[in-house]
């Protein structure tokens, strides 16, 4: 049976690089730099100390809808797609900061086609770098029945980014994302679990600009179990987004701006275990959302998929 504790929070390795949606053109606001889904089952467990290396990381969203603040659809044509590729690299020491297990990881853009971006849609942005993403500190602690983990967030902006450009593939700003979860175990065999993440984002202004994301609340985990000795593990995920402060959007097109982003999905996720010669290998998973609850923004639907490897595998008992 794999050890439980190989197949939670590999969520930490995702920490998805930003690549946050803007249509202010069908007066929608900014959003964070935060990918929402990025976490999802065991989103509250850190892995065991080693090295994962994340590669790749593939991400997709599409939407042909854009609500207002009261539901309504936008009557226009609002078929876009975002997509990010990338690789990363997490690392869970045995140092231990106030009893938790440090730990930390890096997240690079291999390419992105941010359809989406600044303060309008661009038409024609091409692939190229987006923004990277570092954790310089995550801290895990484990118990029978409950696991917890905190970290910080910084989001770089590394991506090609000008204000008022079209071809724009980072976002010009720098973003700071503290963060806490738990997992739960309803049985002593950790076999069935629940677990949610908090999250809130905070933002600079945009390079050369007075523009300004507002804070955002965001709330991700899920419901699952694990099956075949430990070597699947499925459930439903989900979830939600609030604004909780204003954007500060300079010139004309913030006088037509209304209302606060928020956002509600639903979707599965799988996740199975990579074994060869009696070792585990790593890890692929596999996450969709449909967003059920959309104001102010975009409503579509997400889909990553993204595989981790152990630098050291394990032997299967």
């Amino acid at each position: 049976m794999i050890p439980n504790r190989f197949r939670p929070g590999l969520s930490l390795a995702l920490a998805l690089i930003a690549l946050a949606l803007f249509v202010s053109d069908a007066r929608a606001q900014m959003l964070t730099q935060h990918v929402k889904g990025s976490m999802g089952l065991k989103a509250g467990s850190q892995p065991p100390p080693g090295g994962y290396v994340v590669a790749p990381l593939l991400y997709f969203y599409n939407t042909d809808t854009v609500k207002d603040r009261d539901g309504d659809k936008f009557p226009i044509d609002a078929s876009l797609t975002t997509s990010f590729f990338g690789a990363g690299y997490s690392h869970v020491t045995t140092k231990k900061i106030f009893g938790g297990l440090y730990g930390f990881t890096v997240l690079f853009p291999m390419g992105a086609n941010n359809r989406i971006q600044g303060a309008e849609i661009d038409a024609n942005p091409g692939a190229g770098l987006t923004d990277s993403v570092i954790v310089p500190i995550s801290l895990g602690w484990h118990h029978k029945r409950a696991d917890v983990l905190t970290a910080f967030q910084i989001y770089v902006p590394t991506g090609r980014y000008t204000d008022g450009a079209s071809d724009n593939t980072g976002l010009g700003m720098w973003g700071f994302e503290p963060q806490v979860a738990t997992t739960v175990y309803f049985d002593e065999a950790r076999r069935y679990h629940a677990a949610t993440e908090l999250s809130l984002d905070f933002q600079s202004k945009k390079e050369d600009s007075e523009n300004k994301a507002g804070t955002q609340l965001n709330l991700e985990g899920g419901f699952g179990g694990d099956f075949l000795k430990g070597g699947l593990t499925t459930g439903l995920v989900y979830y939600a987004a609030f604004k909780v402060s204003d954007d500060e959007i300079s010139g004309p097109v913030g006088f037509l701006i209304r209302g606060r982003n928020k956002s509600f999905a639903l979707g599965p996720e799988a996740t199975l275990a990579l074994a060869a010669g009696g070792k585990v290998r790593g890890f692929v998973t596999v996450r969709y959302f449909w967003e059920l609850y959309a104001r102010t923004t975009s409503q579509g639907q997400a889909f990553l998929i993204q595989a981790t490897f152990l630098t050291k595998p394990i032997k299967i008992p």
